[in-house]
């Protein structure tokens, strides 16, 4: 059996299975969810596996309980299991009896005693795509109490680009990861093609005569799909063109803006990439 510890979440199926407990409990009302997780299970292994199901139905109560939406039925079926000694065989055989018997009283203990509020299920994945596929973006360079990234310029000259404008295209939206017990959860992450020029003013953009510029060996990134960072750059949409042929189907190379460190910062990226002499 995949397990290191006598916990209720020490073992694989448990930590296999927190991503959709989470995807459940966001998406559906509880009492569904607890109908889709189990129908998701079933497919996987059933009760005459006890072991797993113990890792699978006692993980979940924990979940639930912690959160503050665990329903007397399935509090009822645990406490039925923890009493009735169900898949305890195996831990006996291993010889971890004791452990596991004290953790199974705490756990009772545990769900027998009042919850907390129902929490918010926060997931941190990026679900929505806001921009279509080809739209040309410009956003403002930030460059103020950053440090330039290289030797290719001076810090005078790289804070002198600060809120000066770059364009970049929307190419295709892909997604990192799916839920497989709800696909509608699912975190998108964008690839983006960099565009050459740096301007004072959206004025000054010329959609027509935009070349493509190489950004890590390529003219494309990704980023996750979030218009947060965007936003704080005063992104506007400035029209639509032809979407590129060699688009890479494999990874793409993250820029990431969200990290303002001694070692790594994307505006450095961004600029070295477009005053990069050919």
């Amino acid at each position: 059996m995949g397990v290191w510890s006598a916990s209720i979440t020490g073992n694989d199926t448990a930590q296999d299975l927190i991503l959709d407990y989470k995807a459940a409990f966001f998406y559906f009302d509880v009492d569904t969810a607890v109908q889709k997780i189990d129908q998701y299970v079933r497919r996987l292994f059933d009760e005459s596996d006890e072991q797993e199901w113990c890792d699978y139905f006692y993980s979940m109560t924990d979940f639930m309980w912690k959160k503050g939406i665990l329903t007397d039925q399935v509090k009822n079926k645990a406490l039925e299991m923890i009493d009735s000694d169900f898949g305890m065989e195996c831990w006996i055989e291993a010889g971890y009896e004791k452990e596991r018997r004290k953790v199974l009283a705490k756990f009772r203990t545990q769900i027998t005693s009042p919850q907390c509020e129902p929490k918010k299920i926060k997931l941190g994945y990026h679900m929505e795509d806001y921009f279509e596929d080809g739209v040309y973006i410009a956003f403002k360079l930030k460059t103020l109490n950053k440090p330039f990234i290289g030797n290719e310029i001076n810090q005078k000259e790289f804070e002198s680009y600060n809120d000066k404008y770059v364009v970049i295209q929307k190419v295709i939206t892909r997604n990192a990861y799916v839920s497989p017990l709800v696909p509608e959860v699912c975190d998108k992450w964008v690839v983006y093609s960099l565009l050459g020029g740096i301007y004072d003013s959206i004025d000054d953009i010329a959609t027509e005569k935009l070349k493509r510029v190489k950004i890590y060996g390529s003219s494309f990134f990704s980023t996750p799909s979030s218009l947060f960072h965007f936003k704080k750059r005063d992104y506007q949409i400035i029209g639509k063109g032809k979407l590129p042929k060699n688009i890479p189907e494999g990874y793409v190379s993250g820029l990431n803006f969200e990290i303002n460190m001694p070692h790594y910062n994307a505006d450095s990226v961004l600029i070295k990439a477009l005053t990069k002499k050919n």
